[in-house]
């Protein structure tokens, strides 16, 4: 017979609430694998020594974990999550009968504790992953990726606009509504004769000129921090920019995290990438890994001074445009230091270009008019040159480290493990857009984000490690410690 379920709420009930959260759950083995008074030290000089006793700290960083854990974007939606789930719950302390603080809490701590205090609760989820066996000294990949600002493009304003006023907020609006009359259409739908500021700036002949000439008109008025980013794939935008480095002995702890305005180039960040890696972990960088963006002159004696190797594909063009021929269709002789055009004449230096760098080299004047292959080289009849970098050798160098079996691993590793951590951080994490406006504060969000990808996978190597103690050891079942591993062992096999 169809059954029919009535329900009837209790007023007493016989459970609690530890019961009631799987020994599975990742907040478990969270609470479990992390000792979280570690916090206390870190935030103890933020506060003072009278007054009503705060929240605790551990639960307000507790909480932002649980957001960043579950993607869960909004602070409000955060505590309102909070009071009906049970697994949060127990996580923050917090019985079925108490009140969860107000989401204000989230917002003062930011101001009370600053990027110090983030910092070093990043570092101590990468103290974690080296714990679990996941840090060692090996290769570290190095990206940067766009991250949408909390700001519309109809925030923007022409940037002598966004000084406040000289006048009242009634005279102001009296002013606006004065200077920008609404007309009517004969079907009497309101239209509005001034288009917004960033119309314009999609238009054909804004888009001519470069993100930089852009930034310095315009300036938005949710998040002025944001900066203008136009390209072919994503369109105008204002984004941020996360520079993040990954290393370990399998590429698995994010170890570096820096937000800087999307317009910046991360080829220009790689030692500050770099150093803040050493600085996280305290080991050293052999050997770095990162896309053609990071491939120029500067970065390759850097790192050569450094000791550092290298495997980076060079940002030059060799192959010509246009259909002429480039600079692949001519040979360097190192012993005589020349080139060699497609039709066998010498090319000699004939000067530097200091900016660039560069060594000058073409034929004697004259040579190249007569040549039979002139319009696939010089169809306009002028001398043909070619360039050579000051430093070329750290070039091609870095050339036979990606030829390598070893170099072609790295780089097909790259897209595994710094690509995935971006598109781990904006499908689950909430990265694909900022939380906040703000430079410091989206600085945060790296931080934390980084934090709560370290601390699910230093659970997956614990995880690994208790199995193989179990099946290892074969301990006897009798005593405590045997019991305990064998339970942790059940307990995350069945959570994995």
């Amino acid at each position: 017979m169809m059954g029919k379920r009535v329900f009837a709420p209790k007023l007493y009930y016989q459970l609690s609430l530890d019961q009631l959260v799987p020994q599975n759950h990742l907040l478990r083995q969270i609470s479990t694998a992390v000792d979280f008074s570690f916090v206390y030290p870190l935030a103890k000089s933020h506060y003072s020594h009278t007054g009503q006793p705060s929240v605790d700290p551990v639960v307000i960083f507790k909480t932002m974990l649980i957001g960043y854990l579950y993607g869960i974007t909004s602070e409000r939606r955060l505590m309102s999550e909070i009071q009906v789930n049970l697994a949060y719950r127990w996580f923050l302390g917090y019985d079925f009968d108490e009140f969860i603080p107000d989401h204000s809490v989230l917002t003062k701590a930011r101001s009370r504790f600053g990027m110090d205090v983030f910092e070093k609760f990043f570092e101590r989820s990468i103290q974690i992953c080296a714990e679990a066996g996941l840090l060692g000294e090996g290769p570290v990949y190095v990206d940067a990726t766009h991250v949408s600002a909390a700001a519309s493009l109809e925030s923007l304003v022409k940037k002598e606009e966004a000084i406040k006023p000289p006048l009242s907020v009634k005279d102001y609006i009296q002013k606006v509504y004065k200077d920008n009359p609404v007309s009517r259409d004969e079907d009497g739908a309101a239209n509005d004769k001034t288009a917004p500021e960033y119309e314009s700036i999609v238009g054909h002949d804004t888009r001519k000129q470069s993100s930089g000439k852009t930034n310095e008109k315009y300036i938005s008025r949710t998040d002025p921090e944001a900066t203008i980013f136009h390209n072919v794939r994503g369109g105008l935008r204002l984004p941020y920019k996360a520079h993040m480095a990954v290393a370990g002995k399998k590429g698995l702890v994010v170890t570096a995290a820096i937000a800087t305005t999307g317009i910046a180039g991360e080829e220009h960040l790689l030692n500050d990438v770099l150093k803040s890696h050493t600085q996280h972990t305290g080991i050293p960088v052999k050997e770095v890994v990162a896309d053609t963006r990071y491939g120029m002159l500067a970065n390759y004696v850097s790192l050569d001074q450094a000791g550092i190797a290298a495997f980076i594909p060079p940002h030059q063009r060799t192959n010509g445009v246009n259909g002429f021929w480039g600079q692949d269709h001519f040979q360097y002789v190192q012993e005589q230091d020349i080139f060699l055009c497609p039709a066998g004449k010498v090319m000699k230096r004939f000067g530097k270009w200091p900016i660039k760098k560069r060594v000058v080299y073409r034929c004697e004047s004259g040579v190249c008019q007569t040549c039979q292959l002139r319009k696939r080289c010089t169809p306009y009849g002028n001398p043909r040159t070619v360039t050579r970098l000051f430093d070329q050798r750290l070039v091609e160098e870095a050339k036979a480290r990606l030829d390598s079996p070893v170099g072609k691993e790295l780089i097909r590793q790259r897209k595994i493990r710094i690509e995935g951590i971006f598109a781990l951080g904006k499908e689950i994490h909430g990265l694909r857009r900022t939380r906040l406006m703000g430079r410091w504060k989206v600085q945060i969000q790296l931080w934390l984000t980084a934090t709560v990808i370290n601390l699910k996978r230093a659970i997956k190597a614990l995880t690994a490690r208790l199995e193989r103690a179990d099946c290892k050891q074969n301990c006897n079942l009798s005593s405590p410690a045997a019991i305990m591993i064998v339970f942790l062992s059940l307990s995350f096999r069945t959570a994995n």
